[in-house]
């Protein structure tokens, strides 16, 4: 039997089932992740692999938690389980992941560092790297004062001892530890068999028989089984070349507990023996027996590695992402931060822009509304002489027809109020109006101006109406009206725009304002209606850009030079 069965016995209570030891010396404060905890209980029934994952969690939240002690401690038990399933090399590898977050000065910290330095040399030893497992086994004696801790090391490192064929010095260790632990001492059948095995390999001659059958009963006694399975196992290799018989004998009760114990590497083992010891069919059933638990072994042994590896692979990559989620929200954020300030500068800027605006207008409104009355009392009194000439002698030569014709026809009479009435609109379109049409929509857009809703005028200059045909004057000004009443009417405006361009023999008028656009059916009504008939006479076109907040209107269309 290539390892003892003691010290497979001892790494199952220090290695595998450490927790309860573990408990004891942590604060209640450290037993607060859940993780953790899970672990441990699944380790209670039996599923490592399960227990592995959670270790790993907990080894997680620890160290979101800065807890660097206890993402050790989970490294530690994942190291473990690693070694226990036959992982050697992620188990070393675990265990050297752990060490980095203990600190070797700390005493809260010895109990892990022995168990991690511990678990490093038994998956040394397991892989036959013999030098470095005795240097693991020697570290872990300086994180101790237990004497059963110190027994184990002492078990282990002479183990080396006896796989290095190194028979005397394990022979030594062994002698120590049964003379020093006593014959009541429960592990005293363990170290009797160990010791007197390296004995026999020491001197062939030595006859270890009865010191065997000794221990058979000591641990059938105490419900032993391990103990006598390596008992067994000692007699089948001593009577091997001895007395083939007695061999098989041992080596078929080795098969059977073995089974019972559910132990494959000592089914293993008694099954090598037997595969010797028997000829013809039975050793060709053994033979096939032993192909079938070998490979299920080594099945069992790199699916626990790739899951194994996958789970840390799962968890490296879920950290990874995690990170990268991390720097994009701390992009996302710096890029809101930025955008928030120049959002800032903009309302600053805007504010500063809007006062210098507003005091400019209200200046330049000033200065125009001093110039409209000045203009508009000038237009008054030339108005009052034409409409005197027009109007008032109209009316008198109506008023005259009528005393002096003491029969006049009523249609002659509507004539002349017709005629008057002509006269009067011709009037109000004069030449003058014609001539400064521009004075007739500042005259018009002055009218719907107020300080609620301020509206600007550009490129309303005499040359923009110059070549404009008189008809199409007459219209313009009815589709601006109606476009200003609408905006009175629905729009709730702060600010409109007029805006006349003329680029050649194209001319186009635009629209804006910032109110809160207009409905639908609006668009559809009478007033834009009448202006798609006018627009429509015209050769013009508009395009509406009705949005949630603003309207935006622009009306082309094409005048002949000749106009």
């Amino acid at each position: 039997m290539q390892k003892s069965i003691f010290y497979f016995l001892l790494m199952i209570m220090f290695s595998c089932s450490e927790k309860e030891s573990e408990k004891k010396n942590l604060p209640v404060k450290e037993q607060t992740n859940p993780f953790y905890e899970k672990a441990f209980v699944l380790l209670d029934q039996d599923k490592q692999h399960s227990a592995f994952v959670y270790f790993d969690k907990a080894r997680e939240l620890f160290l979101k938690r800065n807890d660097s002690f206890g993402a050790g401690k989970s490294l530690v038990n994942m190291a473990i389980i690693q070694e226990c399933l036959g992982d050697n090399f992620g188990s070393i590898e675990t265990s050297l992941a752990a060490s980095e977050f203990f600190e070797e000065k700390n005493p809260a910290h010895f109990s892990f560092l022995f168990s991690n330095y511990n678990n490093l040399g038994v998956a040394s030893n397991n892989l036959k790297n013999y030098n470095d497992a005795s240097n693991f086994y020697r570290k872990a004696l300086s994180f101790t004062n237990d004497s059963i801790d110190k027994m184990m090391i002492d078990n282990n490192i002479a183990v080396i001892f006896h796989n290095q064929k190194k028979y005397s010095e394990a022979v030594e260790i062994y002698k120590k530890l049964v003379d020093s632990i006593g014959k009541e001492n429960k592990f005293y059948p363990k170290m009797l068999l160990n010791y007197n095995r390296s004995k026999w390999f020491q001197n062939p001659e030595y006859n270890p028989v009865s010191n065997y059958h000794h221990v058979i009963k000591m641990s059938q006694s105490n419900g032993d089984n391990w103990t006598t399975d390596a008992a067994y196992s000692y007699l089948s290799v001593y009577y091997l070349d001895k007395n083939t018989d007695s061999s098989e004998y041992y080596a078929r009760k080795m098969l059977r507990l073995a089974k019972r114990l559910k132990y494959p590497s000592d089914q293993l083992e008694a099954l090598q023996n037997l595969i010797k010891l028997t000829n013809g069919k039975e050793s060709l059933q053994y033979f096939d027996e032993y192909s079938k638990i070998q490979d299920s072994v080594i099945s069992s042994q790199n699916e626990a590695k790739n899951q194994f590896a996958l789970i840390r692979f799962e968890s490296e990559k879920a950290k990874t992402e995690n990170l990268r989620l991390q720097k994009e929200h701390a992009m996302q954020q710096y890029q809101v931060n930025q955008q928030k300030l120049m959002i800032w500068l903009m309302i600053v800027v805007f504010l500063m822009i809007t006062v210098v605006t507003a005091f400019w207008i209200k200046r330049r409104r000033e200065r125009m509304i001093l110039q409209a009355n000045n203009n508009l009392q000038e237009q008054h009194l030339n108005f009052s002489k034409k409409v005197h000439d027009v109007v008032a002698n109209g009316l008198y030569e109506v008023i005259s027809t009528i005393e002096n014709q003491n029969e006049i026809p009523k249609e002659k009479i509507l004539d002349k109020l017709e005629l008057m009435y002509e006269k009067s609109r011709d009037l109000s379109y004069s030449n003058e109006s014609e001539t400064n049409f521009n004075k007739r929509i500042s005259g018009l857009v002055h009218s719907f101006d107020n300080d609620e809703t301020p509206i600007i005028i550009i490129g309303n200059e005499p040359g923009f109406w110059e070549n404009i045909a008189n008809d199409k004057k007459e219209d313009l000004f009815q589709i601006i009206r109606e476009l200003l009443v609408n905006m009175r009417k629905h729009s709730a405006a702060t600010q409109v725009i007029l805006r006349f361009v003329q680029d050649h023999q194209f001319y186009e008028i635009f629209y804006s304002d910032n109110g809160i656009g207009l409905p639908e059916n609006i668009i559809e009504k009478n007033g834009f209606t009448n202006i798609k008939s006018r627009l429509k006479e015209m050769y013009a076109t508009m395009d509406i850009q009705n949005r949630e907040i603003g309207m935006k209107i622009s009306i082309r269309w094409q005048e002949n030079s000749d106009a």
